[in-house]
């Protein structure tokens, strides 16, 4: 099979999936990432615990989906989650 065709079918399926697929100039899938995260993946991007992120979920202050056993987190959420809590430097 082409190259361009497992391309393709790799972007069409990708995009269903939830990834959001950038294409190079070639027309080559140059970048992958997910929409939806798991908690481990959420808590690698945020540089935070696995425990951090499901006690803030469990807090409702992160929102998160259950399908079926997995919990997923929509990368949007977690980026606004972070973006809400910046640190104050107070000055002496």
């Amino acid at each position: 099979m082409p190259t361009c065709v497992l391309v393709n079918c790799f972007f069409d399926i990708g995009t269903e999936l939830g990834y959001k697929v950038s294409r190079s100039e070639g027309g080559e899938p140059s970048e992958v990432s997910r929409a939806y995260l798991t908690i481990k993946e959420a808590a690698d991007v945020s540089r935070l615990g696995s425990s951090t992120i499901r006690l803030y979920i469990r807090k409702r202050e992160l929102k998160a989906h259950k399908v079926g056993r997995r919990v997923i987190i929509k990368r949007t959420d977690l980026v606004k989650f972070l973006e809400s809590r910046p640190i104050v430097i107070l000055s002496d």
